[in-house]
């Protein structure tokens, strides 16, 4: 009886030290702020013809809120305004594209429990919500103006879906990210030109200990 005592004791610890789950992570709920850079570009097809694009620069900021499942694992929901987009040149004008979405990412997390500075790595869907697209019109001589226009009303959808990776370090209250996130959803309304977001993300946040 004591041998089995014994055992099962050693198995739990085996798994604690595997995998890295700890009572006291269990039940955890965080909240926290965060935000940082975009690099963003889109998948453009012309009648199943891919276009060349060039990528823009953007921001996201918002909050989060963090559930912990044990000292290693767990669910963080995002509330975020994140700004994307392309350019692309086509005979003598020079477009940018500026969407701005509200965008949920719901993440599973899975961080290294063992040291101060704690590698992660996390991944889910996203949802958008637009808030804005803007057209810049421009040629390529010095003396051309800039002309910036709202998309025409109906040329873009409302929600767009996604796929979010990405790996991260922890140190302490501080997580410091790197992501990239696929758009599945064509964002056009049109049955000719396909076009899906693309999004490089650098992000700093801080999350609040409970």
């Amino acid at each position: 009886m004591r041998r089995k005592a014994v055992d099962a004791r050693s198995l739990a610890i085996a798994a604690t030290l595997l995998f890295g789950i700890a009572p006291t992570g269990a039940g955890q709920v965080r909240v926290g702020a965060k935000g940082g850079f975009n690099r963003s570009n889109v998948s453009l097809k012309i009648a199943d013809e891919k276009v060349d694009t060039e990528s823009r620069g953007g921001y996201n900021v918002g909050g989060l809120i963090y559930f912990g499942f044990s000292a290693s694992a767990g669910l963080q929901i995002e509330g975020l305004y994140t700004t994307k987009g392309f350019k692309r040149a086509e005979g003598l004008e020079n477009d940018t594209w500026e969407f701005a979405y509200w965008e949920v990412p719901v993440l599973l997390m899975f961080t290294s429990p063992t040291a101060m500075t704690q590698p992660r790595l996390f991944f889910g869907p996203t949802i958008s919500f637009e808030s804005s697209c803007t057209k810049k019109t421009g040629g390529f001589g010095e003396d051309e103006k800039e002309i910036e226009l709202p998309c025409v009303p109906g040329t873009t959808k409302s929600t767009d879906i996604g796929f979010m990776a990405g790996l991260g370090i922890k140190v302490t209250s501080l997580t410091i990210d790197l992501a990239y996130e696929w758009g599945f959803k064509d964002i056009l309304e049109s049955e000719v030109v396909s076009l899906k977001n693309r999004n490089l993300t650098f992000s700093i946040g801080i999350v609040l200990p409970n």
